[in-house]
Parts: C-alpha cells; sequence; structure tokens
C-alpha cells in the first residue's frame, strides 16, 4: 500500500503531500522505500509515485463534538460506589491562563505547563506557566505564577520536549505554529536559574522538525527525531536523528543506520541497557532498539498478533509506551477503527495492546480495552503514566479523535485491566487532548485543556527495591543558596514517569531533591543539575548536584531524593 505521512491525513487530506516513492509491504518487516538517510538489507519493492496533496495536520485544532454523556464516575466491576471517594482531586487554584497543554516537571519540584488557548481556534503559544506546591508539598493547593515566554515567532504545538541533565528545559519543533500547520524547525531552551530562553538553531540541513519525538539517553545526550523534510513542498518521511551536545549546543546528524521504517509518528524508551525502543508504525508489527555505542537500529521482533498496537494505514496511529520498573513496556493500543471524528462512532470491537519482556526480547499481546456502549474505546494518540505501585493509568477515547473518555489501570503483577473512574469532563474528551505528568509526591497530575486539572491518587505502594538511595554527601549542614553534591543509586528511578502516544515527552527518570523541616513539616525542594546518568536500570550509580533555595527552613530535616514519585531512605541534614 501507499504510504503517507500521517500528519496530513485528516479530513480526506495527506500531510503535507504524499511521500512519493514510499510503499510498504503487507508482510511484518518487508519494506520499500524512499527514505533520507536510510539504510537496511532488506530486499526494496518497486517504488510507486503519488501526486501530492493537500497540506493539513493531525490531531486537529478543534474539538470533536461532545459525547452528551454523564462522566462515569463509578465503572461497573470497580471497587467504588456512589458514597466513595473518587481518585480525582481538582486543583484548588485553576489555571489562570487559556489552555493547558504539555507539562514537564522541572528539577525544583515546580511543573512547567505550556499555555495552548482554545484548541477551538488557535494552536499553541510562547508563553508558560509554572505551578508550585505548597508548603506541605501539595500540587492540588499549588499556586501558579508566570515564567518568562518563548521567542515571539515561536508558538508550537506538538513539539518535542525533554529537562536537560543541566536542569534547562529544551523544546524543539512544533507540527503547528500557532494556528498553521508547518512542521517547524526551530527550537528553544529554558534556563530555570535566570528565568529565559534562548532560541536553538535546527541540526544541519533539516528544513523541518514538526511533532517529533525526543529522548534522553542513558548518557545524558538528547536525542531527536525527524519526522519528516521539506514537508510542505514535497515531503520526504526520513529515518535520520540528531545528537545535541547541551554544553555546546551543536548537533550531530545521525543517518538512522538500520532504521527500517519512517520515525513518523513512533515514540521512544529509554531500556536498562540503555537501548531505545520504538514500535514500526508504518511496518505492521515490527519493533525495533536504538544503539547509541554504535548509533544504529536493529530488528526487536514482532508483536503478537493478537497484540497489534498500531491503528494500521490510513490511521498511523499509537498510544503511549509506558515502562515499568524493570524494563518491560505496556504498549496501549491506537484501535482499528477509521472512525475519525467528526464521523461517529460506530466500530464496536476491543483494541488490542501489547507488552514488551525486556529480559527475554520477546512480545506479548496484553489485555484488551473492551469495547463500551458499542464504541472501540482505544488511544489514538494518548497519555499514560506509570504509577508508584508498578501500575499504569491511562486513558482511551472512542475510535479516531471521537468523545467520550474513559480512564483505565493496567495491573502489571495480575495482567489486567479494569476501568476506573473518570474525571468530570471526560464526555467532552478526547485522549489526545489529554495528558498526564508523574509528580514527585506519587500522584498524577492531569489536563484536558481545559480549566479543570485534576490530580489522580493511586494508592498501593511500590516494591522497596525500586528506591533510590543515597550513597554519600558533600555536606550534612547545609545553607541557603548552597551547592552541594549527592552520590547514591537508581537516582533516576527504573522508569520513565508517563508519557504519551508520540506528541509529547515528559520523562521524569532524574533526580529530586527534597528536604522536609523536622521540626514544622515544611517541604522544600532543591534545584538539581548537573545529573551523571539517567539510566533507568537497577543499581546504576550516579550523582547530582543541588541548590538550596532561599527561604528554606533551618534547623534539622530529613533529605530523601525522589525519582517518578518514589522517595529513598531519608538521610538526617542541618540548614542553618
Amino acid at each position: 500500500m501507499l504510504l503517507r505521512h500521517r500528519s496530513a491525513i485528516f479530513a480526506g487530506g495527506a500531510c503535507a503531500a504524499a511521500l512519493a516513492g514510499l510503499v510498504i509491504a503487507t508482510t511484518p518487516g518487508v519494506f520499500a522505500q524512499r527514505l533520507s538517510g536510510a539504510s537496511t538489507s532488506q530486499a526494496a519493492a518497486p517504488a510507486a509515485a503519488q501526486a501530492p496533496a493537500p497540506v493539513a495536520a493531525r490531531p486537529p485544532l478543534g474539538r470533536a463534538k461532545p459525547s452528551g454523556l454523564k462522566a462515569d464516575l463509578h465503572p461497573a466491576g470497580t471497587a467504588n460506589t456512589a458514597d466513595t471517594a473518587s481518585p480525582w482531586t481538582p486543583l484548588k487554584n485553576q489555571p489562570p491562563f487559556g489552555t493547558p497543554g504539555t507539562m514537564l516537571l522541572e528539577s525544583d519540584g515546580t511543573v512547567l505547563v505550556h499555555n495552548e488557548p482554545d484548541n477551538n481556534t488557535t494552536g499553541g503559544t510562547n508563553e508558560w506557566w509554572k505551578l508550585t506546591p505548597d508548603s506541605s508539598g501539595s500540587y492540588v493547593d499549588g499556586t501558579w505564577s508566570q515564567i518568562a515566554s518563548m521567542p515571539a515567532a515561536y508558538t508550537p504545538l506538538y513539539f518535542a520536549s525533554a529537562v536537560l541533565p543541566d536542569g534547562r528545559m529544551i523544546v524543539e519543533g512544533g507540527e503547528y505554529i500557532g494556528e498553521n500547520a508547518v512542521w517547524s524547525n526551530q527550537g528553544a531552551i529554558y534556563n530555570p536559574a535566570t528565568n529565559s530562553w534562548k532560541s536553538v538553531a535546527p541540526p544541519p540541513g533539516w528544513a523541518n522538525i514538526g511533532d517529533a519525538a525526543s529522548e534522553v539517553l542513558a548518557n545524558g545526550t538528547f536525542m531527536l527525531q525527524q519526522s519528516c523534510n521539506t514537508c510542505l513542498t514535497n515531503p520526504d518521511l526520513v529515518v535520520d536523528q540528531a545528537l545535541l551536545n547541551a554544553k555546546t549546543m551543536k548537533w550531530t546528524v545521525i543517518p538512522g543506520t538500520g532504521k527500517n521504517d519512517p520515525n513518523d509518528e513512533e515514540g521512544w524508551t529509554l531500556e536498562p541497557n540503555g537501548q531505545v525502543l520504538t514500535l514500526d508504525t508504518w511496518i505492521p508489527a515490527a519493533t525495533q532498539l536504538f544503539h547509541p555505542n554504535t548509533n544504529t537500529w536493529t530488528f526487536a521482533g514482532n508483536t503478537d498478533p493478537a497484540g497489534t498496537p498500531v491503528d494500521p494505514f490510513p490511521v498511523v496511529e499509537i498510544g503511549p509506551q509506558v515502562e515499568m520498573p524493570g524494563g518491560n513496556v505496556f504498549v496501549v493500543g491506537a484501535g482499528t477503527s477509521t472512525q475519525e471524528a467528526p464521523t461517529p462512532c460506530t466500530t464496536n470491537a476491543p483494541t488490542q495492546d501489547a507488552l514488551y519482556n525486556f529480559k527475554a526480547g520477546t512480545w506479548a499481546a496484553a489485555p484488551e480495552i473492551p469495547a463500551i456502549g458499542g464504541e472501540q474505546f482505544d488511544s489514538t494518540d494518548g497519555p499514560g503514566s506509570i504509577l508508584p505501585d508498578g501500575n499504569v493509568l491511562f486513558d482511551a477515547s472512542a475510535c479516531v479523535y471521537n468523545t467520550p473518555t474513559h480512564f483505565f489501570l493496567y495491573n502489571a503483577s495480575a495482567n489486567t485491566i479494569a476501568q476506573v473512574p473518570d474525571v468530570p469532563n471526560a464526555p467532552n474528551d478526547s485522549s489526545y487532548y489529554t495528558k498526564m505528568l508523574a509528580l514527585p509526591n506519587g500522584q498524577v497530575l492531569f489536563n484536558d485543556g481545559s480549566s479543570d486539572m485534576e490530580v489522580y491518587t493511586a494508592g498501593g505502594t511500590p516494591d522497596p527495591s525500586w528506591a533510590p538511595s543515597i550513597t554519600s554527601l558533600s555536606s550534612r549542614t547545609l545553607a541557603a543558596h548552597g551547592t552541594y553534591t549527592l552520590s547514591g543509586r537508581q537516582l533516576a528511578g527504573l522508569d520513565q514517569g508517563a508519557t504519551y502516544g508520540d506528541d509529547v515527552q515528559d520523562n521524569t527518570n532524574f533526580p529530586l531533591v527534597r528536604i522536609t523541616n523536622s521540626a514544622t513539616g515544611v517541604v522544600t525542594y532543591a534545584r538539581t543539575s548537573n545529573w551523571t546518568s539517567v539510566s533507568v536500570a537497577p543499581g546504576t550509580r550516579s550523582s547530582t548536584q543541588f541548590t538550596v533555595p532561599p527561604g528554606t527552613p533551618t534547623g534539622k530535616s530529613t533529605l530523601v531524593v525522589v525519582a517518578n514519585g518514589i522517595a529513598s531512605p531519608p538521610t538526617t541534614v542541618t540548614i542553618i
């Protein structure tokens, strides 16, 4: 079949243009291509030409028609009854700006949220806001403040993002700039210490970046994918990646050697061995691993025939790849329906999910998401988050970009999926509106682009072996404005926190330092920087610097390292 750029297939359009000469066979792992930088030992089929098609992008701006249903606050089969408390709690102080979008956890415990106002008319802006937990460490009772804005002309929507080991936040690309689909190659980096942004030049030769995925490798290197090049004229789907030296801000483009299909629409997961797992969205069932030591890709097996999570052509989407402690990955399916809003959802079939066994290097079918009310529920772009007890929270909505949305819990030990209570606005949501972020207190922050942000409280406890541990402190007497060094094991945790299909990256596999005053219980987060590793391998040794902020209460206190909501055993310190 003829392959087209997903970001173009909406309302009958094809992204930026059709991809001339790119053909994919129906047999898993067999394909032919015209791919920039591609290198493969597989035989190529004859190329097929395709005329350019109108420019269109997806996920679309705007929202699907609300379902008109009521939120399912106590779904059948759960332990909840009408008089039990919901696991969801609304923020006491809701966002004082347009539309909350991508969320990232800063290394000082605050949450940075991109303003994407009124998705019915406009895409991204250059504005970011900060949610600061209160003195008890509560995000529910946190307060908002606006940080500096990105360069005025850089207003992205659906972009790559990460917090780097030096504590800065990087943003790259954007499928939209404002309300215009341009597959931008702009980028910017935020320094929280100076509350300032600087523009970032694109990798050499990259005319477009767009809705690219990214990853911070175990050694701290930022890796960025390119989804297409010359997207608006004669689009090429490509296999190239680029590595950023954050000290010099120089890029090295690597040619995707061994990459069997385009990067477009693929998510990435950092494994405990330092390799990066992806599911091939353009080759049914195939998966691959990136090897940082050689900058090459190899085949990682086919997903189980009963656990195929990619919604194939013409939708070509996937749900979140959520890593669990130990490296196993639960992949939420994007379904099989092609009924895209505003077409009503009438597909009535369960959605297949996949499970990757890291140690065995094999794939199995995960439990299916059941059809609900005669509609297929899936994550055609959408979020999921690991919980401290190792289970996975995710949401799914009807068919392709339809409403409503429901919420589910994957129980890793029982290998089951159960529906959990909805947020109040779920009847009006499609999964691609929604975002999740793993918080350092073990909760999950949720937004759906509305004025109602919620926090999910999981319950359950983590395995003690998953916790970080502190092996040394440069000093146990700490002063405001002072910078100190902490060393330990598993400081980045054993998973990556929350994730999304491909358009959002908000990983939290890095160390936070939390100080609690013994007399008053006041909680302070010390900004961390210069992490020596973000590896999710068990027992990894690493270190971080941390700076004690002004206003930290003096006296005897406890200090812990937190990664992905799990805290280390406490160490006693004195704040002077």
